[in-house]
């Protein structure tokens, strides 16, 4: 149990008697009045963000959550399963837990699982990913305009808008937060 002006931005707390994640705090110390904390909180069960703010002399307790780097092996209609590279262990998730469901979930990249109470809570994509384009339309020519894009299917699905010389087959990467085009891979 610690002093909520001892909260920082990636702490995990247990708030209305369920696991979150603080996505950002603001620090306020008005001239007149008490100290205050802004707080975006990420439920780790719903994935639901909420605002908070707490007064500096609110107690609010810390929890311990595990994380594991796991290998994404393959998924069906309701969960998505994973190993861990070190011992083989084999995990299911469930969809639910993961953002932006299937459309960033390929064998060549790692997830972190947060674990709490030996329930995987959440699965946090990585950053950037590089997939494979199967489906896009061939640039027009004299279509130049600047910064122009086309939408592009990715290999798990996902689309994503990328310029207008990427063809079909070859590699992009893809920021997982933001779903857009950061650049062709090699």
């Amino acid at each position: 149990m610690g002093f909520t002006n001892n909260i920082v931005k990636g702490m995990f707390i247990l708030y209305n008697k369920e696991p979150h994640l603080v996505v950002d705090r603001v620090f306020y110390s008005p001239g007149k009045g008490a100290a205050f904390n802004r707080t975006r909180l990420k439920s780790l069960k719903t994935g639901k963000i909420v605002s908070q703010t707490f007064k500096s002399n609110e107690k609010v307790e810390e929890i311990d959550v595990e994380t594991k780097t796991m290998q994404f092996i393959y998924v069906d209609e309701n969960n998505a399963f994973f190993m861990d590279p070190q011992t083989y262990e084999q995990i299911s998730v469930s969809l639910d837990v993961i953002d932006h469901g299937t459309n960033y979930l390929h064998t060549d990249a790692k997830y972190v699982t947060i674990n709490y109470e030996g329930e995987v809570l959440s699965v946090q994509l990585p950053g950037k990913i590089i997939l494979q384009i199967t489906e896009t339309s061939d640039a027009s020519r004299g279509n130049t305009a600047t910064n122009a894009t086309k939408e592009a299917v990715l290999e798990t699905g996902a689309k994503v808008q990328v310029p207008l010389f990427i063809r079909q087959g070859e590699k992009v990467i893809v920021n997982t937060e933001s779903s857009t085009y950061v650049g062709k891979a090699e």
